[in-house]
Protein backbone atom coordinates (compact mmCIF):
# COMPACT_ATOMS: atom_id res chain seq x y z
CA UNK A 1 0.00 0.00 0.00
CA UNK A 2 1.59 3.37 -1.00
CA UNK A 3 2.41 5.89 1.71
CA UNK A 4 2.62 9.69 1.58
CA UNK A 5 5.46 11.72 3.11
CA UNK A 6 3.34 12.36 6.18
CA UNK A 7 2.92 8.61 6.74
CA UNK A 8 -0.69 8.30 5.58
CA UNK A 9 -1.47 5.44 3.24
CA UNK A 10 -3.63 5.48 0.16
CA UNK A 11 -4.64 3.08 -2.54
CA UNK A 12 -6.13 3.47 -5.95
CA UNK A 13 -7.86 1.07 -8.26
CA UNK A 14 -8.46 1.09 -11.96
CA UNK A 15 -9.42 -1.16 -14.81
CA UNK A 16 -6.37 -2.36 -16.71
CA UNK A 17 -5.43 -5.17 -19.06
CA UNK A 18 -3.95 -8.10 -17.14
CA UNK A 19 -1.14 -9.83 -19.04
CA UNK A 20 -1.93 -13.17 -17.42
CA UNK A 21 -5.76 -13.10 -17.78
CA UNK A 22 -5.61 -11.34 -21.19
CA UNK A 23 -8.66 -9.24 -20.30
CA UNK A 24 -9.52 -5.97 -18.62
CA UNK A 25 -9.79 -6.46 -14.86
CA UNK A 26 -9.93 -4.41 -11.68
CA UNK A 27 -6.39 -3.85 -10.44
CA UNK A 28 -5.09 -2.26 -7.26
CA UNK A 29 -1.85 -0.31 -6.90
CA UNK A 30 -0.04 -1.75 -3.90
CA UNK A 31 3.23 0.19 -4.18
CA UNK A 32 4.40 3.48 -5.67
CA UNK A 33 8.07 4.49 -5.87
CA UNK A 34 9.78 7.51 -7.31
CA UNK A 35 13.49 7.40 -8.05
CA UNK A 36 16.13 9.18 -10.07
CA UNK A 37 17.31 7.64 -13.35
CA UNK A 38 20.84 6.18 -13.51
CA UNK A 39 22.05 8.99 -15.75
CA UNK A 40 20.86 12.60 -15.47
CA UNK A 41 18.60 13.68 -18.30
CA UNK A 42 17.86 16.97 -19.97
CA UNK A 43 15.15 18.08 -19.21
CA UNK A 44 15.19 16.78 -15.63
CA UNK A 45 13.15 13.63 -15.09
CA UNK A 46 12.41 10.89 -12.58
CA UNK A 47 11.16 7.32 -12.80
CA UNK A 48 7.75 6.46 -11.40
CA UNK A 49 7.12 2.80 -10.56
CA UNK A 50 3.66 1.47 -9.75
CA UNK A 51 3.13 -2.13 -8.65
CA UNK A 52 -0.30 -3.37 -9.72
CA UNK A 53 -2.02 -6.55 -8.56
CA UNK A 54 -4.89 -8.18 -10.47
CA UNK A 55 -7.90 -8.96 -8.28
CA UNK A 56 -8.84 -12.07 -10.31
CA UNK A 57 -5.56 -13.94 -10.73
CA UNK A 58 -3.28 -12.14 -8.23
CA UNK A 59 -0.79 -11.38 -11.01
CA UNK A 60 1.70 -8.68 -9.95
CA UNK A 61 2.97 -6.29 -12.59
CA UNK A 62 5.40 -3.36 -12.23
CA UNK A 63 4.75 -0.37 -14.47
CA UNK A 64 7.64 2.08 -14.91
CA UNK A 65 7.21 5.51 -16.47
CA UNK A 66 9.65 8.33 -17.08
CA UNK A 67 8.14 11.59 -15.94
CA UNK A 68 9.72 14.84 -17.12
CA UNK A 69 9.62 17.90 -14.91
CA UNK A 70 7.50 20.64 -16.47
CA UNK A 71 9.29 23.59 -17.98
CA UNK A 72 8.84 27.14 -16.71
CA UNK A 73 6.77 27.89 -19.80
CA UNK A 74 4.38 25.02 -19.01
CA UNK A 75 4.06 26.08 -15.35
CA UNK A 76 3.30 29.68 -16.36
CA UNK A 77 0.77 28.45 -18.92
CA UNK A 78 -1.04 26.35 -16.27
CA UNK A 79 -1.14 29.31 -13.87
CA UNK A 80 -2.59 31.57 -16.53
CA UNK A 81 -5.31 29.00 -17.21
CA UNK A 82 -6.28 29.06 -13.51
CA UNK A 83 -6.58 32.86 -13.31
CA UNK A 84 -10.16 32.77 -14.57
CA UNK A 85 -11.11 30.53 -11.61
CA UNK A 86 -9.71 33.03 -9.11
CA UNK A 87 -10.98 36.35 -10.49
CA UNK A 88 -14.05 37.79 -12.22
CA UNK A 89 -12.89 37.90 -15.81
CA UNK A 90 -15.18 38.01 -18.83
CA UNK A 91 -12.82 36.39 -21.30
CA UNK A 92 -9.22 35.23 -21.59
CA UNK A 93 -7.15 34.18 -24.55
CA UNK A 94 -3.71 32.61 -24.46
CA UNK A 95 -1.39 32.13 -27.37
CA UNK A 96 2.19 30.98 -27.55
CA UNK A 97 4.83 32.65 -29.67
CA UNK A 98 8.45 31.50 -30.04
CA UNK A 99 9.78 34.05 -27.53
CA UNK A 100 6.93 34.05 -25.01
CA UNK A 101 3.28 33.78 -24.13
CA UNK A 102 0.58 36.31 -25.05
CA UNK A 103 -2.16 36.53 -22.43
CA UNK A 104 -5.18 38.78 -23.01
CA UNK A 105 -7.80 39.47 -20.40
CA UNK A 106 -11.15 41.18 -20.94
CA UNK A 107 -12.35 42.73 -17.70
CA UNK A 108 -15.89 43.89 -16.97
CA UNK A 109 -16.58 47.63 -17.30
CA UNK A 110 -17.94 47.75 -13.77
CA UNK A 111 -16.82 46.87 -10.26
CA UNK A 112 -18.10 43.34 -9.61
CA UNK A 113 -17.32 43.72 -5.90
CA UNK A 114 -19.72 46.64 -5.69
CA UNK A 115 -22.38 44.70 -7.59
CA UNK A 116 -22.01 41.79 -5.16
CA UNK A 117 -22.25 44.23 -2.23
CA UNK A 118 -25.57 45.46 -3.65
CA UNK A 119 -26.70 41.84 -3.96
CA UNK A 120 -25.74 41.15 -0.33
CA UNK A 121 -27.58 44.29 0.81
CA UNK A 122 -30.69 43.19 -1.09
CA UNK A 123 -30.54 39.77 0.60
CA UNK A 124 -30.09 41.27 4.07
CA UNK A 125 -32.54 44.16 3.98
CA UNK A 126 -34.93 43.09 1.23
CA UNK A 127 -34.63 46.32 -0.77
CA UNK A 128 -32.11 48.52 -2.62
CA UNK A 129 -32.11 52.16 -3.71
CA UNK A 130 -32.78 53.29 -7.27
CA UNK A 131 -29.17 54.32 -7.91
CA UNK A 132 -28.04 50.85 -6.82
CA UNK A 133 -30.58 49.26 -9.17
CA UNK A 134 -29.22 51.46 -11.99
CA UNK A 135 -25.68 50.24 -11.24
CA UNK A 136 -26.94 46.67 -11.49
CA UNK A 137 -28.62 47.36 -14.82
CA UNK A 138 -25.51 49.10 -16.21
CA UNK A 139 -23.57 45.97 -15.28
CA UNK A 140 -26.08 43.90 -17.28
CA UNK A 141 -28.10 42.34 -14.45
CA UNK A 142 -31.85 42.92 -14.14
CA UNK A 143 -32.22 41.92 -10.48
CA UNK A 144 -29.82 41.28 -7.58
CA UNK A 145 -30.28 37.46 -7.67
CA UNK A 146 -29.02 37.47 -11.30
CA UNK A 147 -25.46 38.37 -10.15
CA UNK A 148 -23.24 35.28 -10.45
CA UNK A 149 -21.47 34.02 -7.32
CA UNK A 150 -17.79 34.66 -6.81
CA UNK A 151 -15.76 31.96 -8.59
CA UNK A 152 -14.25 29.35 -6.29
CA UNK A 153 -10.73 28.15 -7.04
CA UNK A 154 -10.26 24.47 -7.81
CA UNK A 155 -6.94 24.36 -6.00
CA UNK A 156 -7.40 22.45 -2.73
CA UNK A 157 -4.57 24.30 -1.02
CA UNK A 158 -6.23 27.68 -1.65
CA UNK A 159 -9.61 26.36 -0.50
CA UNK A 160 -8.05 25.07 2.74
CA UNK A 161 -6.30 28.41 3.37
CA UNK A 162 -9.55 30.32 2.88
CA UNK A 163 -11.43 27.93 5.18
CA UNK A 164 -8.72 28.37 7.81
CA UNK A 165 -9.02 32.17 7.51
CA UNK A 166 -12.83 31.98 7.91
CA UNK A 167 -12.39 30.06 11.16
CA UNK A 168 -10.87 33.11 12.83
CA UNK A 169 -13.45 35.62 11.60
CA UNK A 170 -16.37 36.50 13.83
CA UNK A 171 -17.15 36.66 17.52
CA UNK A 172 -15.08 34.64 19.97
CA UNK A 173 -16.81 31.60 21.43
CA UNK A 174 -18.11 31.85 24.96
CA UNK A 175 -16.48 29.64 27.57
Amino acid sequence: MPFTRSGKHYSFQTRRICKKCHETTEQTCINAKYRAPEEPTVPASYLKEHTWICTLCDNTEVETKTVYEPSDKALIFKRLLRIQDDYDILETSISSVPDGIVFRVRLPGFDIGEVRAIQAKAEETGFIRVDELMKLQKAGYRRPPDVPPKPQPKDRRTLRERARQRMFVGEPRSL
